[in-house]
């Protein structure tokens, strides 16, 4: 149900706040990894941490050789001899500068091979000893983790003394061991007058949201109704859209249409999305139709395009079919682009081929060819080829400009080569400039010795300079001293004096001291 990480690839550009917010944040502790995932992660960030002490720490040159020792049997995962290691330097330096921090490694050497009570002795020891250790942080949560393994529930005064983070640490324990009890812990810090720190809430919100419980979804909904803070709530409305549970549809349809919160909204739209039931998916066509907010309309268009049917197909074409303003009309066009099926490429080439709006029209050419496959490429050649619209011709050469495709590419050349209309020729030279390569360079130089209108070599001119090649440049210092033209050789001048490359900064100045 939480395709998090498809999501995030594709949609973190155009939803950052959303998806910052609504997942990205809700990864606090691994809360939305798999165990073995959030474990091999910890392991990468407890060996970095150790690897960045030993590189940095200022102890004599035999203190320094055990911890690099140390580390390196730790990086081999060589837990038995790593723990002798450490356990060494403890031995030889009990008030050393590191004490410290070997105690603790030693724990953590000792906590691998599941000597539970030899790595708390060893954290106690660190914790009693060094009060102002940098280290003790570490420690303790390294002691919640060990009562999570030993099956060891954290009471409420231990989470409750600790850091954000050993406090995450304990409560995520707390609701493995006990998950009743770890709800009703989140349940206080959750309190309109706890003090709990707003991270530490966002955690218990998604502990809770985790747990699927009746009680748990009952604060869920309550934190959404009543809660005044905006970032709870909608971690709230996030983790309600992942429990299936059909009581919530209501609800998020009514936080989607007639919440004042812009940010609300979007969560709620999204969560629908999430949502796997049926009438989840019907409420999000039934915004997607006819919500009273535009802005609601585009989201739940765009989630719409997201969950899987051929019924969404169909239901995103009636809508365009059947409304008549043009930003939702091209918001479905972006969702049908987003589906790779037959029936949304087929109206997306039915628009471009013969919309009546032709800004709906661009706008649909413009999506084929992000597809950049083989069949939007062809698509677009017969648009081409077909349409006499100067501005469809145009978008429709943009769009094969896109494309990391040598047919497109060839059908640019063409254009540019024996296009029947000047500006089309010149727009093809311009997308031919941007996206480069040594054959679009020989064909500009080819271009400009045979081309006789002023403002095509003006605008083949330019395209040689975009290419970065030397080819290119050398033609440009060739036009600049000996073009019979004086008007060519003053824009030949110009682009060259926008070059870095130094034979071009060379000859300018001989042009100078000439």
């Amino acid at each position: 149900m939480i395709r998090l990480h498809k999501i995030y690839d594709r949609f973190r550009g155009r939803y950052p706040r959303l998806i910052a917010f609504g997942i990205i944040s809700l990864s606090v502790a691994g809360l939305l990894t798999h165990p073995t995932d959030s474990k091999a992660a910890r392991y990468s960030q407890e060996l970095e941490k150790l690897n960045r002490f030993v590189q940095t720490s200022g102890g004599s040159d035999a203190e320094a050789t055990i911890f690099r020792e140390g580390r390196d049997l730790i990086s081999d995962e060589s837990w038995n001899k790593a723990a002798d290691k450490f356990r060494e330097y403890v031995r030889k330096y009990p008030k050393g500068k590191d004490t410290d921090a070997a105690l603790y490694w030693l724990a953590f050497s000792l906590k691998k091979q599941e000597r539970f009570q030899d790595a708390r002795r060893s954290l106690e020891r660190l914790i009693n000893d060094y009060p102002k250790s940098k280290w003790r942080d570490d420690a303790n949560t390294m002691l919640v983790e060990m009562d999570s393994t030993t099956g060891t529930q954290p009471s409420p005064a231990q989470i409750n003394k600790y850091d954000d983070e050993t406090k995450i640490v304990a409560l995520q324990s707390l609701f493995q061991s006990n998950p009743e009890r770890g709800a009703e812990i989140a349940a206080d810090f959750l309190k309109q007058d706890a003090k709990a720190s707003k991270r530490l809430k966002e955690a218990a919100i998604s502990l809770i949201g985790q747990n699927h419980s009746a009680a748990g979804l009952a604060l869920l909904k309550d934190i959404i109704r009543s809660n005044p803070d905006p970032h709870l709530k909608k971690t709230a409305i996030f983790w309600v859209g992942q429990t299936n549970d059909e009581s919530v549809v209501d609800l998020l349809k009514e936080l989607a249409s007639k919440s004042n919160d812009d940010e609300a909204n979007k969560a709620a739209v999204f969560a629908l999305s999430q949502h796997s039931s049926p009438r989840a998916g019907a409420v999000l066509s039934e915004l997607a139709r006819s919500a009273s907010s535009k802005r609601v309309r585009e989201e739940a268009i765009f989630w719409l395009s997201q969950r899987k049917g051929d019924n969404i197909d169909n239901e995103l074409i009636g809508i365009f079919n059947s409304d008549s303003d043009t930003q939702i009309k091209k918001r479905v066009l972006f969702a049908l682009s987003q589906r790779d099926t037959a029936a949304a490429r087929s109206k997306l080439i039915e628009i471009a081929r013969s919309g009546s709006e032709p800004a709906v029209r661009l706008e649909a050419i413009f999506w084929i060819g992000q597809k950049g496959d083989e069949q939007s490429a062809d698509e677009l050649m017969r648009i081409f080829d077909a349409d006499t619209n100067v501005e469809i011709r145009k978008k429709v050469i943009f769009s094969l400009s896109q494309m990391n495709n040598q047919r497109a590419k060839q059908k640019l050349m063409d254009i540019a080569r024996n296009g029947d209309n000047p500006a089309v020729r010149s727009e093809a030279i311009f997308w031919l400039g941007q996206t480069g390569g040594d054959a679009a360079c020989d064909l500009l130089i080819q271009l400009y010795d045979s081309e006789r209108t002023d403002e095509v070599k003006k605008k083949l001119i330019f395209s040689m300079a975009q290419t970065g090649k030397k080819a290119c440049l050398q033609k440009l210092m060739q036009i600049g001293k000996q073009d019979p033209s004086v008007q060519m050789r003053k824009e030949a001048v110009f682009w060259l004096g926008q070059s870095s490359d130094p034979e071009a900064k060379k000859f300018l100045e001989e042009i100078i001291l000439k």
